[in-house]
């Protein structure tokens, strides 16, 4: 089984680097380096199977490409507090609350996505 695809645009940008360099290392994912606008334009429109992304100032999914290959995506957005995390299912609208949400929480939703369910 292949690890799950995975786009990270986490902010602070150190924090993207941080976990990728972690994911990667431990084989749990293969990391799309670009976003999907960029990575459409170039002609590269593989599936992604899941988005992760920081909360905004308002606790909200910090989402700056919204559009139809996010949706087919696991998309986990969580604060860096860890305490508090948002879950959307692919194909779904409503987010899931998570809490508390650290690293565990993560490696087990990338863990989860990688399984094919």
């Amino acid at each position: 089984m292949s690890p799950p695809r995975v786009w990270i645009n986490y902010k602070p940008r150190i924090y993207t680097e941080i976990l990728k360099h972690l994911f990667k290392s431990m084989g749990l994912i293969e990391a799309i380096e670009d976003d999907p606008a960029s990575r459409a334009a170039k002609g590269r429109e593989e599936e992604i199977d899941v988005v992760l992304l920081s909360l905004d100032y308002l606790g909200q999914p910090d989402l700056e490409i919204p559009g139809e290959r996010l949706k087919k995506a696991k998309v986990i957005a969580f604060s860096p507090k860890g305490d508090y995390g948002l879950r959307r299912l692919p194909g779904k609208t409503n987010w899931e609350e998570i809490r508390p949400f650290g690293l565990k929480q993560l490696m087990d939703e990338l863990a989860w996505s990688g399984s094919g369910k």
